[in-house]
């Protein structure tokens, strides 16, 4: 049991690992609605987000990300009881985490082929954006902010190769086994006018984290994860 409950510990350690820069969280009334003269001219409304962003970031607030479980599954001999055993043990954790940065997500870099829609109203002196964002699919070293349309509109969990460096850990084998699939990505907010500053922002995606086969070394131990698949949600706001 003491060998079991290690690998246990480990497993979480590899998954906590993973997803320890961003988190996700449960699906709520929506805080943004755009208003009457819709603006759907996505380069119009991508250029007054991407200059609000870059402004914002010169004076930040505080953005807070959550994350939540949504799915866990792990094949192999023990994968449905670890799975039970994991699933609650990173939902506490989770429920419990809430990471906070001086930083606006994305960097003010979303173009056109990069969303499926931009949409933009002004009421009051505010106006109101909401981007609906391309699906992106990664591999376990691909960049957090430059691999591809969810990287650039907000970070994804990004390089994974790089997180288990940081444990002292890496593959021993299956590393291209491993697959990042994020989609529903989602940016809604509101810009003061007079100031060109995000004043309030929601920054959504899910991903769903997949490996079919792989040898991790992690501290002094060494598991085999297979068929391995996560399913997150992800909230950033302020």
């Amino acid at each position: 049991m003491a060998i079991f409950s290690k690998i246990i510990s480990v497993f979480v350690s590899f998954f906590m690992a993973i997803i320890n820069i961003f988190g996700l969280g449960a699906e709520e009334e929506p805080r943004f609605v755009l208003g009457e003269n819709v603006n759907s001219n996505a380069a119009q409304v991508l250029e007054i987000y991407n200059a609000a962003v870059i402004k914002t970031d010169e004076d930040a607030p505080l953005v807070e990300s959550k994350m939540e479980l949504d799915k866990l599954s792990v094949g192999g001999a023990t994968g449905a009881t670890v799975a039970m055993i994991a699933r609650p043990l990173i939902n506490d954790i989770l429920s419990e985490t809430v990471f906070e940065d001086y930083d606006i997500p994305g960097e003010g870099l979303l173009t056109v082929d990069d969303v499926i829609s931009a949409k933009s109203s002004t009421e009051n002196g505010k106006t109101t954006v909401i981007i609906e964002v391309k699906d992106q699919a990664d591999d376990f070293s691909s960049d957090a902010y430059t691999a591809g349309p969810v990287s650039r509109a907000m970070g994804t969990l990004g390089d994974i190769e790089g997180a288990l460096k940081e444990l002292g850990s890496a593959f021993s084998d299956g590393e291209d086994t491993v697959a990042l699939t994020y989609t529903n990505c989602k940016v809604a907010c509101m810009i003061d006018d007079a100031t060109g500053e995000i004043i309030a922002g929601e920054w959504t995606y899910d991903v769903c984290l997949t490996i079919g086969y792989a040898e991790i070394a992690i501290e002094d131990v060494e598991i085999v994860i297979e068929d391995l698949n996560v399913d997150l949600g992800y909230t950033s706001e302020f």
